[in-house]
């Protein structure tokens, strides 16, 4: 069945999207990026990317057009008791920051945008000089999966193509300078470090595993198998 949203404002589905996507998907939501599917298993007690960042020492705003989205951030910062995070209702299409910030990520996130390329000057005209945007977005194909077609016809979101050349040129065109498209750090890290070093019978057998995973890091450089990220500077 299709879902509409309950109003003409094409944003309204990202607005309501918490409100109905269930526990299962909140559950999702909060373990982010950890819950994804391509992202590898690892032990840890965070919940979310920006709780992440600010138990690393950096001072986070999140901002999301859904109210669920805020409250249910804004709870799990007062649950682990964090402090240094500020979440704000606001489009990320026209939000604009007191002061310069030193880094804008989009996590999943630009994809979902109704017009990319005015979140995309948001967050040029957020950073300072010399500021890096990050953004880990789905690649070419992602609207076409059964996923997202199914959001789009459950909720009434937004699911859009965003491989990185595309990002790269809504950069360019909102100001920024340069950029570089790198692989995605798991599948890096997955080239060299490996269960497989374990089976080694011998050193010899351990030296070609560990050249034979170098190899294999180099190649992923060129042809990543995930799709990479974009970091683009001001």
């Amino acid at each position: 069945m299709m879902a509409s949203p309950s109003s003409n404002d094409p944003k309204q589905g990202e607005r309501e999207y918490y409100a109905r996507i269930g526990a299962e998907g909140i559950a999702h939501a909060i373990a982010k990026p950890y819950s994804d599917d391509s992202c590898p298993l690892m032990l840890a007690d965070l919940t979310a990317i920006f709780h992440l960042l600010a138990r690393r020492g950096y001072d986070v705003t999140g901002v999301d057009i859904s109210p669920e989205a805020i409250a249910l951030a804004r709870e799990q910062s007062v649950l682990q008791n964090i402090t240094r995070t500020h979440f704000v209702l606001a489009d990320y299409e026209e939000f604009r920051v007191e002061k310069p910030v030193d880094y804008v990520l989009f996590y999943s996130a630009l994809h979902h945008a109704e017009d990319e390329q005015a979140a995309m000057r948001c967050a040029y005209e957020s950073l300072a000089d010399g500021g890096l945007m990050i953004a880990f977005e789905p690649g070419r194909g992602h609207g076409a999966t059964e996923d997202a077609r199914r959001a789009v016809e459950q909720f009434a979101v937004h699911e859009k193509e965003m491989p990185p050349e595309y990002i790269v040129k809504l950069g360019r065109s909102a100001g920024f300078r340069r950029h570089l498209i790198l692989p995605s750090p798991h599948e890096a890290m997955r080239r060299l470090y490996r269960t497989r070093y374990g089976q080694a019978r011998s050193q010899f057998d351990l030296r070609s595993l560990f050249w034979l995973s170098r190899l294999k890091f180099l190649r992923t450089l060129f042809r990543p198998r995930s799709t990479p990220f974009v970091v683009m500077w001001k």
